[in-house]
C-alpha cells in the first residue's frame, strides 16, 4: 500500500517533506524545520550575525547590494530533488523587498555566502560547505570563525575565504596588510583580536557601526572644542599683549619718547 502512494506522489516533491506525509504538504519553504535548521541561532552566534548586519546594510546597499541573513536558500541535489539550506548572510543585487527564500530554480547563485561559526556547525561550515556552495556556483564562501567549541568568543576571531578558480576550489590568503578580499561584495575584511575590520576595497575606508560613529563623532567633536579652546586662549593672549604694548607707548609718549622712533632704530 505504501508503495502505490509513493509511486502516486508528485515528481517534485522537496527534500525536506517528512516521509509520513505523502499529500497535501505545507508548500511553505519555512515549514516542517528540525531542530537543526529552527532559525535563528541565538546568542552569541546571533549577536555577532546582527553586529556585521548593522555594518554591512548601508555600505552594500550603496553599491547595489543587499543581505539575507537567516534565509532559506532552495536548491536541488544531485539527484534533482529540491532541498534547502540557511547560510548567515546569502549577497545578493538589491531589489525593493527581500524575498522571503531565495530559490535557485529562478535566481542566480548569490554573490557570496557568509557562515559564523557555531559549536554545532564548526566541522560542517569549515570542511562540508566549502565544496558544497562552490558547487552552487556561489563566487565566493567566506567563514566568520568567532566562537569557540565551548560557545565562547573567540579571543582571535578566524577569517576564511574560499573561491572556485577555473574548476578548483582555493583556499584565498590574506593580503601583507591581513585582509581577504572580497570584490563580490565590493569590500575587504581582517579581525583583530574580537574585532571584525571591514573596509572599503577601492577606498581602503573602514566601516563603522553606530556605537563607533558615536564614539568617532564625540572625538571629533572633542578635538574641535578643544582646538576653539586653544583658539581663544591664544586670541585672549595676543589681546593681553596688545594692550600691554599700548600702554607703553602711551608710558613712553608721556616721557616725550616717540614709540614708534624706538622701532625703527630697532
Amino acid at each position: 500500500m505504501n508503495t502505490a502512494l509513493k509511486i502516486s506522489e508528485p515528481a517534485d516533491r522537496p527534500g525536506w517533506i517528512p516521509p509520513d506525509i505523502f499529500y497535501d504538504w505545507d508548500t511553505n519553504p519555512y515549514a516542517y524545520q528540525t531542530e537543526e535548521e529552527l532559525m535563528p541561532a541565538g546568542g552569541l552566534h546571533g549577536q555577532i550575525l546582527a553586529y556585521i548586519t548593522e555594518i554591512l546594510r548601508d555600505f552594500l546597499e550603496s553599491r547595489g547590494l543587499m543581505f539575507l541573513a537567516d534565509t532559506f536558500m532552495l536548491y536541488r541535489d544531485s539527484s534533482g530533488i529540491k532541498q534547502r539550506v540557511s547560510p548567515d548572510l546569502l549577497i545578493i543585487p538589491l531589489r525593493s523587498e527581500p524575498p522571503s527564500a531565495y530559490n535557485l530554480d529562478t535566481e542566480p547563485p548569490p554573490r557570496a555566502v557568509a557562515e559564523i561559526t557555531s559549536p554545532e556547525s564548526h566541522l560542517r561550515d569549515m570542511e562540508d560547505k566549502v565544496s558544497f556552495y562552490m558547487n552552487l556556483g556561489i563566487p565566493a564562501y567566506l567563514v566568520i570563525d568567532a566562537v569557540t567549541p565551548q560557545g565562547r568568543r573567540r579571543q582571535q576571531i578566524g577569517l576564511h575565504l574560499w573561491r572556485k578558480i577555473r574548476g578548483r576550489i582555493i583556499r584565498i590568503m590574506p593580503d601583507r596588510d591581513g585582509y581577504l578580499s572580497v570584490p563580490e561584495m565590493g569590500l575587504k575584511v581582517t579581525a583583530q583580536g574580537r574585532r571584525l575590520i571591514f573596509a572599503d576595497i577601492v577606498s581602503g575606508e573602514i566601516l563603522l557601526d553606530t556605537g563607533q560613529l558615536r564614539k568617532s563623532v564625540s572625538i571629533a567633536e572633542q578635538t574641535a572644542a578643544e582646538e576653539r579652546r586653544r583658539a581663544d586662549i591664544a586670541e585672549k593672549e595676543a589681546e593681553l599683549i596688545r594692550n600691554r604694548a599700548e600702554k607703553l607707548a602711551e608710558k613712553l609718549r608721556a616721557l616725550g619718547i616717540d614709540p614708534d622712533d624706538i622701532g625703527e632704530n630697532l
